[in-house]
């Protein structure tokens, strides 16, 4: 019995100094790449490959532009390319950024204008 209790807290030691290490994910750089609802079809496949999706998908939504793209639903994505559901998740992504942007604009324009 005395066996086990030392290995579990032989174990417990060994997994508080692991968590202590700081984990780093080393990133690519690669360029951030965003869409907007006046980008070209060519800006939507670049977007789309710099997000990895298949060639598949690529070639689907690539001919698309911005405002097209963003007007597809779920279910449209999905129908249209084996990665629908992912795709909407970043256009849902890409379509918070403009909000944020524009919302971060506005109150600048205010106090030109005041």
């Amino acid at each position: 019995m005395e066996e086990v209790q030392d290995e579990l807290i032989h174990r417990l030691t060994i997994g508080r100094s692991a968590a202590q290490k700081k984990f780093q994910v080393p990133r690519q750089n690669v360029p951030v790449i965003n869409i907007t609802y006046d980008s070209t079809p060519e800006e939507v496949k670049t977007w789309l490959q710099s997000k990895g999706f298949n060639p598949v998908t690529v070639n689907s939504l690539g001919v698309l532009n911005g405002a097209q793209l963003f007007s597809l639903n779920k279910d449209e994505l999905r129908t249209v390319c084996p990665e629908g559901a992912r795709v909407f998740s970043q256009i849902t992504v890409q379509k918070a950024a403009l909000e944020q942007k524009v919302n971060t604009e506005i109150p600048q324009r205010k106090q030109i204008h005041s």
